[in-house]
């Protein structure tokens, strides 16, 4: 009889240890369900890059050039609920050199760009409250003819990093049409204009009051943006415009600050891009070309104007910008 036992046990051991299927089904953990992401993020980064070299050229044959170019960009986005804070940082910088290695580098472009805004929606609608931090300066020192190195060493720059810097920051409204179509308007925008460097505030070319550092503004601020994609998202479209207007001095003289990038995707990640800027500050003079002969920045005393047309080579107006880059992007 024992041996009976023994050998029932022995026989039953297997399915003693093998957990039935309703058993297995109510001892298994229930399936973690996956952490909401709030944050994204983002960037990219282009280059441009041409060179010419000429040994014994021709007469009328042109010069050596050689030019660098890139761009950068990152975004860092959070959103929960009813509450968004985008970030976004962007880089342009550019410099060439035509003719012999003793040819100082000039700089072509030089922008760098920070942007925050925070917004939070009250109700179930399109309109949020929103508040937005906006800062442009640039990053290399520059000398006058626009050169990264001047001659005389003891030359001072004209323009470096927080000299001038521009900050605009603007509470206000934002109506949030799509995913990719946004207003945000500030009726009470501050605005200022500041130079660290006090020998370059004393050039008073930058928009900073004659005497002063900085030049303070109050006014109306309205936003425009709009990103998207065509085509099976081979073609994308940033565009963004900002325009200011001062309250306490000329109102009625409108700042523009108008950005877009169009992309057409060559494989997965990588585009080409067309990068445009046009900028107008009434108080922030820019170079011009005085007499049409393409040199712009010259001295007014170096011009052939007529009689009564002397003007400062320096003045408000209009600025362009434009870049053809390669371009590699990722989100993450």
């Amino acid at each position: 009889m024992k041996k009976i036992h023994l050998l029932v046990c022995l026989l039953a051991m297997p399915f003693l240890n093998t957990p039935s299927f309703g058993q297995d089904a109510a001892a298994a953990p229930a399936p973690q369900e996956e952490a909401p992401k709030f944050w994204t993020f983002g960037g990219g980064f282009g280059l441009d890059f041409a060179q010419l070299a000429l040994i014994n050229p021709k007469v009328g044959a042109g010069a050596n050039r050689i030019g660098f170019a890139g761009l950068a960009n990152f975004t860092a986005n959070y959103k929960r609920e009813k509450f968004a804070w985008n970030n976004t940082g962007s880089l342009q910088l550019g410099t060439q050199r035509i003719g012999s290695k003793n040819s100082p580098f000039e700089k072509n472009i030089d922008i760098f760009h920070l942007t925050s805004r925070a917004s939070f929606r009250p109700g179930t609608g399109k309109l949020y409250g929103a508040v937005e931090a906006d800062a442009i300066t640039l990053l290399l020192p520059t000398y006058a003819g626009n050169v990264l190195k001047p001659e005389d060493p003891t030359e001072d720059p004209i323009a470096k990093f927080f000299s001038p810097i521009q900050v605009i920051i603007s509470p206000g409204l934002e109506y949030k049409f799509d995913d990719h179509l946004s207003l945000l308007y500030s009726p009470c925008s501050f605005k200022l204009i500041y130079v660290g460097d006090d020998k370059i505030a004393s050039l008073n070319v930058h928009g900073n009051k004659p005497g002063k550092n900085d030049f303070l503004m109050l006014g109306s601020n309205l936003k425009a943006a709009y990103n998207n994609k065509f085509l099976k998202e081979k073609i994308s479209w940033a565009s963004a415009l900002d325009l200011y207007s001062n309250y306490l001095e000329n109102p009625q003289n409108v700042d523009v600050l108008w950005t877009n990038d169009l992309g057409i995707q060559i494989i997965k990640n990588l585009s080409l891009n067309l990068v445009t800027q046009l900028f107008y500050d009434d108080d922030v003079n820019v170079q011009t070309d005085l007499d049409g002969d393409g040199i712009r920045g010259e001295a007014a005393a170096d011009v052939n104007l007529p009689p009564g047309q002397q003007r400062s080579e320096l003045i408000p107006s209009v600025s362009f910008m434009q870049g053809l880059f390669i371009k590699y992007s990722l989100i993450f």
